[in-house]
């Protein structure tokens, strides 16, 4: 699995019944768009998330998330793609990666310059 930074959307549901229905609703759009507006309208009428008011929109995705379960299936799916339902303390997760960047070393801290580290004198 490569690291990557996610952003995400996610509605959170009492019960896997209604998740399950959230879901196969949202998987029926063809249109990402389309899809994604409806997600919103779900996710203001029905998610247990303080994220219903910004239409699910978690932003980026911690590592340190209080959802580990969440933030491990975020890792492994598919960019625009509806997912769930996944299990938390806080219920039955429906979400979809809305973002993604490939994480690298960017050089600023100088790590990777040829001659910089310990045992060449600059530390």
């Amino acid at each position: 699995m490569p690291l990557r930074s996610v952003q995400i959307s996610h509605i959170v549901l009492t019960t896997v019944d209604i998740a399950d229905v959230l879901l196969e609703h949202l998987k029926s759009y063809d249109n990402y768009d389309q899809m994604m507006k409806a997600f919103a309208k779900m996710a203001k009428k029905y998610s247990a998330c303080s994220s219903r008011y910004q239409g699910g929109d978690l932003g980026p995705l911690e590592v340190h998330t209080s959802a580990p379960e969440l933030y491990e299936a975020a890792m492994n799916a598919p960019v625009r793609e509806v997912q769930g339902p996944i299990k938390t303390t806080f219920g039955h997760h429906i979400f979809v990666l809305t973002e993604e960047e490939p994480l690298g070393d960017t050089g600023i801290d100088g790590i990777n310059q040829p001659g910089m580290g310990a045992g060449d004198g600059t530390l």
